[in-house]
Formats: C-alpha cells, sequence, structure tokens
C-alpha cells in the first residue's frame, strides 16, 4: 500500500493548462522550454491568454498523475507510457541535467530516471498527437 501512496503523489510533466495547474515551463522563441517555479494557474491567467494559440503549445504545466485515467497510463507496466515514446523521438542527447522545478515529483523522473529528463525540455503538449501519428 505504500507504493502506491508515493506513487500517486507523483506529477504529470506534460499536464493541461487549466484553474489549478502549476505553470512551471515557458516555450521560447527557440522552441526549447524554460523551466520556472512554478505558479498555480488562475482563472485570470486562461483569460489573459485566451485569444493566443494553445496554453498547452507555449507552456509546460504540470499536476498530479491520474495513473489509469490517463490515456498515456500503461496498466500492464503501471507507468506513464509518454515518457517512453517522447525519448524514442529524441534527436540529440543532453549529457548533464538542467534545472527542473518538478523533478523530484516527476512521474517520467522516477520511473526513467535522467533519461526522460533530456528530452524534457523540448516537450510541449501537442506531440501528443505527433507520436501517434508516428506510430506503425
Amino acid at each position: 500500500m505504500e507504493a502506491n501512496s508515493n506513487s500517486s503523489k507523483k506529477r504529470c510533466p506534460s499536464y493541461l493548462g487549466k484553474v489549478g495547474a502549476q505553470l512551471f515551463g515557458v516555450v521560447g522563441k527557440d522552441g526549447k522550454v524554460q523551466f520556472i517555479t512554478p505558479l498555480t494557474v488562475t482563472e485570470d491567467f486562461l483569460s489573459l491568454n485566451k485569444d493566443q494559440n494553445s496554453l498547452e503549445q507555449r507552456f509546460r504545466f504540470t499536476g498530479k498523475c491520474v495513473e489509469r485515467g490517463c490515456a498515456q497510463w500503461n496498466a500492464e507496466e503501471s507507468k506513464c507510457s509518454l515518457s517512453q515514446k517522447v525519448q524514442n523521438l529524441e534527436t540529440h542527447k543532453e549529457t548533464e541535467l538542467f534545472y527542473c522545478p518538478i523533478r523530484s515529483q516527476c512521474r517520467w523522473f522516477s520511473q526513467d530516471g535522467k533519461e526522460a529528463c533530456f528530452s524534457c525540455n523540448e516537450v510541449t503538449r501537442n506531440m501528443e498527437e505527433l507520436l501517434v501519428s508516428a506510430q506503425p
């Protein structure tokens, strides 16, 4: 039971931009995510950004990993499948870990270690669509 308790405290690094989520990254002009100290998403934030492109393409959000409640959850292996998919798309390999405000609670890091981190600063939520369409 203790493992489930720890597991339920993990945070999804590819969460939706909605009230109560934590904003923890901003996509730069180079397409890479610059990580910041997490800020709670408010109605005001959503209102200020409603007329622009998808929030998830411009920002990174985190929230509680819902495990079986998510389409990316692999129940057979009891882990998130998106982390491995993102690692498989990686075009270059980092060697040093960069600053990440959620690493200690991150679902991907907890299951795949530092390998999950190396492509994370290039991930925006719209990549999920690319990953699905790229599958054979």
